[in-house]
């Protein structure tokens, strides 16, 4: 049964690891016969360490743990997941490089993640007091969890455009909903009913279409 309480255990998947790659090392296989071996064992289910839940590995990943601890003094210690390099240092953008991010954004906002970090880049390098640049991986982050997603970008810049882009940071805006499919049908009717504001597009639920099949072919 798996338990609902997940133990702090850092040597739980050494153990294990070492549960399932140790009888390859009290009898070894014989010279051709690592491969089947080693298949069969990623054929089997196995339970993992802190939720029970059962789990299978890669063949390469169990051939990787069996040369890992072949020739290991300790093959539990080999086996044991690695700390980080980075582990303990600062992986988060600080305040001057978050702000720094949210300005280019508010200026670019039709830029990639990669743009945006490739100028993030080159201010850093040329003022070192924003201190020092974070992975792509931990930019990309931190612009998805904070809201700053890449934006189309209208290149005609009217009043009318500027006047939709400050609703559109404003409120929230939605796109016509339908429960079910062909609940909801758009056409180009004009005259018949109100065109949406901005999309231009006119919208029919199902219902309203048959009515109004119905009046034009009695008439």
């Amino acid at each position: 049964m798996p338990s609902d309480k997940h133990v702090s255990d850092p040597d739980g998947w050494a153990r294990l690891r070492f549960a399932i790659i140790g009888p390859l090392l009290a009898d070894p296989p014989p010279a051709g016969e690592l491969g089947e071996r080693l298949k069969a064992l990623a054929a089997k289910d196995w339970r993992h360490p802190r939720t029970g839940l059962p789990l299978r590995f890669g063949f390469a990943t169990l051939e990787r743990w069996y040369y890992l601890a072949r020739h290991a003094q300790d093959p539990v210690a080999a086996l044991r997941r690695r700390r980080r390099r980075d582990a303990g240092e600062q992986r988060e953008l600080n305040l001057k490089l978050r702000e720094a991010l949210r300005a280019q954004h508010r200026e670019h906002p039709g830029w990639t993640v990669q743009l945006h970090y490739d100028n993030l880049a080159a201010l850093v390098a040329e003022a070192a007091s924003l201190g020092p640049l974070p992975s792509y991986a931990t930019v990309r982050r931190f612009m998805r969890r904070t809201g700053l997603a890449r934006r189309r970008v209208n290149p005609r810049r009217t009043q009318g455009t500027a006047q939709a882009a400050q609703r559109l940071e404003a409120c929230e805006v939605r796109s016509y909903e339908a429960e079910y499919v062909h609940a909801l049908w758009l056409m180009p009717c004009p005259g018949l009913c109100a065109a949406h504001p901005i999309s231009g597009c006119y919208a029919f639920s199902y219902q309203s279409v048959w009515s109004l099949a119905g009046r034009l072919f009695r008439a």
